[in-house]
């Protein structure tokens, strides 16, 4: 783990938590989420969640919080946690105007130490989280190890696939290679869906497909299903997607 790279990272996210913000306040999603989870969670998720009312669940890298209101709307006792303090404490407030009870802790996701072992019932990470994270595997290790024996443990990431291309309207031009991990170092904006050239020193890691089932492995969680989902190219992403797959989704069980 990197800790240096996590809080130039984490620097960029408070930066740009209100901007973040405003956008999904212009989109309204968050709103909608406690009574519509199908807003933010595919089918398959839904079914591995089907039971988690009166459950103690945990969100880790919980940024705009849209999976935490949408848990909290199905029943479950949710406690978010994400790195950046700004991103919280917006997320509370929401969470007040919803009148949702939910726990929120800041804390890096390789290093969980305030909260004790086996202390969920079922984990939920995922929404470009790994991507900011240096150590894939202290990540899942700490997310197992918060959760009880035979708890489900639901990774939902944006495919990795989708992380090589080159901008380009019209084709397919590889810029970074699959198995390149990083770090890549860039000089951005406050601007997190559409990073201008700026100040704002970050890191990216790009994990790949063998990278999130082994560290999920090695965590001591068995892999019960696996699924790719998704088709939507959004305006952000500067290649011409379509047909690739938008999302994976890994679930895992605590031995």
């Amino acid at each position: 783990m990197n800790k240096e790279i996590h809080e130039f990272n984490r620097a960029r996210w408070e930066a740009g938590a209100q901007r973040w913000a405003e956008c999904a306040d212009r989109r309204g999603l968050w709103k909608r989420c406690p009574t519509e989870p199908n807003l933010v969670l595919s089918e398959r998720e839904l079914y591995w969640l089907k039971a988690i009312q009166n459950k103690n669940v945990c969100v880790l890298g919980s940024g705009d919080n849209q999976v935490v209101f949408a848990l909290a709307g199905l029943g479950a006792h949710v406690t978010s946690v994400d790195i950046s303090e700004s991103q919280l404490e917006i997320a509370k407030q929401r969470a007040e105007e919803l009148k949702l009870s939910i726990e929120f802790i800041r804390a890096d996701v390789t290093d969980l130490s305030e909260i004790p072992s086996d202390r969920f019932d079922l984990v939920y990470t995922g929404g470009h989280v790994a991507v900011w994270v240096s150590d894939i595997e202290k990540y899942y290790s700490e997310a197992a190890r918060i959760l009880k024996t035979n708890g489900p443990f639901i990774v939902s990431e944006y495919h990795p696939f989708r992380r090589i291309w080159k901008d380009s309207k019209t084709e397919l031009i590889v810029g970074n290679d699959y198995y390149n991990q990083g770090p890549y170092e860039y000089l951005q904006s406050d601007d997190i869906l559409r990073p201008d050239e700026g100040k704002l020193k970050t890191y990216e890691f790009h994990w790949t497909f063998s990278d999130y089932l082994n560290a999920m492995i090695k965590s001591g969680c068995e892999i019960l299903e696996l699924d790719e989902f998704g088709n939507h190219v959004g305006d952000w992403e500067g290649a011409p997607l379509k047909g690739l797959p938008e999302l994976f989704m890994a679930v895992g069980r605590k031995k």
